[in-house]
């Protein structure tokens, strides 16, 4: 399987340095990188996408988020196990909605409505829903937007069983410039999330924004 980790590295780089020489270091597999730095996390992705044509899959990566060692080996053991895989992560904040794991095709799983974080998305998932909804943009709910899409054409998001990673850039009250825009675009995106899921349900339709390749 060959992947491409796009690495997103928008403002606040206080923790890149620290952040790439941990993941890339102890990733235990080989893999290509994009690194994207503008504003909108879906554009970002989108972007990252587009470039990463060729590959078999892509991973999100935050520039504040530090992985566990052998983590993109144990990612691509999983999607090559579990092939309706969608959004495969590892655990790093939220409260998990199936504590006890589950054993998919030999892999200890913990399903989850999304994988919040750095997540493992092979592009046989992406050719069926196509990008990430940039009516989001520029930050709040683009990864719950794609989960919902996946969850809707067969597709299953997890995190795997005994993994942990770290968010070393909790930023929550600070006042940043940074946090400030995060809280606004997440306000907004509670609005937005009803009427898109809506329509995507309506019309029946979860591909959007399918990356056209030259």
């Amino acid at each position: 399987m060959k992947v491409s980790i796009i690495f997103l590295d928008y403002m606040r780089h206080d923790y890149t340095a620290r952040v790439k020489a941990q993941n890339f270091g102890n990733a235990g597999y080989d893999f290509s990188l994009v690194t994207v730095d503008r504003k909108g996390i879906a554009a970002a992705l989108n972007e990252g996408i587009a470039r990463s044509r060729g590959h078999d899959a892509i991973v999100t990566m935050a520039n504040d988020i530090l992985m566990p060692a052998g983590w993109l080996a144990a990612m691509v053991a999983a999607a090559q196990a579990i092939p309706n895989t969608g959004m495969c992560g590892i655990h790093c904040v939220e409260g998990l909605e199936s504590p006890e794991p589950v054993n998919m095709a030999g892999v200890l799983v913990h399903p989850n409505f999304t994988a919040f974080g750095n997540a493992l998305i092979p592009f046989s998932a992406i050719g069926k829903i196509g990008g990430f909804n940039e009516e989001y943009d520029p930050y709040g709910m683009q990864d719950a937007d794609y989960a919902f899409r996946l969850n809707k054409t067969g597709h299953i998001n997890y995190y795997l069983h005994g993994l942990k990673s770290e968010h070393i850039g909790h930023d929550v009250g600070n006042g940043s410039e940074y946090r400030t825009m995060k809280d606004a675009g997440l306000t907004a995106a509670a609005d937005k999330w009803g009427r898109l899921t809506e329509e995507y349900d309506r019309s029946s339709n979860y591909t959007i924004n399918l990356p056209e390749w030259p």
